[in-house]
């Protein structure tokens, strides 16, 4: 049963923000109308799959959103499509791997409405804004209207369609198609109520099919021409993560003592990469002892170092961060190192997601900052249980 306050929240934004956007000229009838049928049940608003049809996906969040509860409903809805139907997918650099059913891929991370716009959850807030309203603004609506129309050309420009049905499915309204739901409802999504709660069992594995993910041959090349040497050689990856908005529990975490015991003992790679999207997160460490610095473009060359690694080692801060979710999903054991804050939060539900989602071969190892770094023993000690020689024999 809804609560008093969301019902009085529904009715002000059913009432008076749509009416209001809708009479000052800030929102169009279309959005107005997607925006009501948000009121009605999931029943009354799931589409027949229909033929000769391409669907376009576009995810317009966060990250971690799109890993756990996107790519796998895409990997769902494929064998559910008429023969004469397909999917083409619309969105960041070098994510390939994850829609390989998919009969087109376009790069939208050179759009310049995408790349200035705010991830949240499954939104795209406007450069001006950093925290997401439930319900939403007149300004986060008519943003999301324009960021929607802005991809949708863009990517019309890039597919050879001619005369052929498009049917566009953004992650920022929720949209039932055959035994499958994408994104959620705008003005009632809190982050923790199905559909679309990526932290609690309930909502997001029934709706998913998770398979492990493979990197390509070629990015392994650029890799290797890159680093001037095989990937088949034993090497540690170490990755971290900041954030400039959100959530934020626990304290920093000094990674250069860690990645400098194991950098001792085997080759150290630590990964820098930004995706240039405005408050995205990033990673970048500055490389202790003789770890070696690689910039990663896309997460093509992330995913052939992860793939080949002996063994991964992610810090995070803030919160948990979503490229610590990468190696599970890609059958390989990550060690998450982090302070307890960040295990304390609601966000980091390791025992459910080990059990239920990464299930292809790789868990998330956690790592509590505050012992792992409490000393240079200690760290020592961390660094022996990944690499049990300095000559690498024994990682897995």
């Amino acid at each position: 049963m809804p609560s008093f306050g969301r019902i009085r929240r529904g009715a002000l934004y059913a009432g008076g923000t749509l009416p209001l956007g809708l009479a000052a000229g800030r929102l169009s009838q279309p959005t107005v109308r997607r925006a009501y049928r948000e009121f009605l049940p999931w029943s009354w608003r799931r589409e027949p799959l229909l033929p000769d049809t391409t669907y376009v996906f576009a995810f317009l969040g966060e990250f971690g959103y799109e890993l756990l509860n996107w790519q796998g409903v895409v990997r769902k809805l494929g064998p559910q499509l008429p023969p004469s139907s397909d999917v083409v997918v619309g969105g960041r650099r070098g994510l390939e791997p994850f829609y390989r059913s998919a009969s087109q891929y376009v790069d939208i991370s050179a759009l310049p409405p995408f790349v200035e716009s705010v991830a949240a959850a499954y939104f795209a807030l406007p450069p001006t804004e950093t925290k997401r309203r439930a319900p939403p603004t007149i300004d986060e609506l008519a943003f999301d209207e324009r960021l929607r129309g802005d991809i949708a050309r863009y990517v019309v420009e890039r597919i050879d369609r001619p005369d052929r049905r498009l049917r566009f499915v953004f992650s920022s309204s929720l949209t039932p198609l055959g035994s499958c739901l994408f994104g959620v409802d705008r003005a009632f999504y809190a982050g923790d109520r199905p559909p679309g709660a990526i932290y609690k069992p309930r909502g997001i594995v029934e709706n998913n099919v998770y398979e492990r993910i493979r990197s390509e041959p070629a990015a392994r090349a650029d890799v290797e021409t890159q680093l001037g040497w095989s990937l088949d050689e034993p090497y540690v990856l170490v990755q971290t993560r900041r954030r400039a908005i959100g959530p934020q529990s626990g304290g920093g975490v000094d990674e250069s003592v860690l990645v400098a015991e194991l950098a001792k003992r085997v080759r150290t790679i630590t990964l820098s990469f930004a995706t240039g999207r405005r408050l995205d997160s990033g990673s970048s460490i500055a490389s202790p002892g003789e770890a070696i610095e690689f910039r990663a473009q896309s997460f093509r060359e992330q995913a052939a170092l992860i793939e080949h690694a002996r063994a991964c080692v992610f810090f995070t801060e803030g919160d948990l961060g979503s490229h610590t979710y990468l190696p599970p999903l890609m059958g390989r054991d990550v060690y998450v190192v982090a302070s307890q804050g960040v295990f304390d939060r609601p966000s980091a539900p390791l025992d459910f997601w080990n059990r239920s989602i990464f299930r292809v071969g790789g868990q998330m190892i956690p790592w509590v900052a505050e012992r792992v770094l409490a000393s240079p023993e200690a760290a020592r000690a961390a660094a022996a249980s990944v690499v049990p020689s300095p000559s690498g024999r024994g990682l897995g």
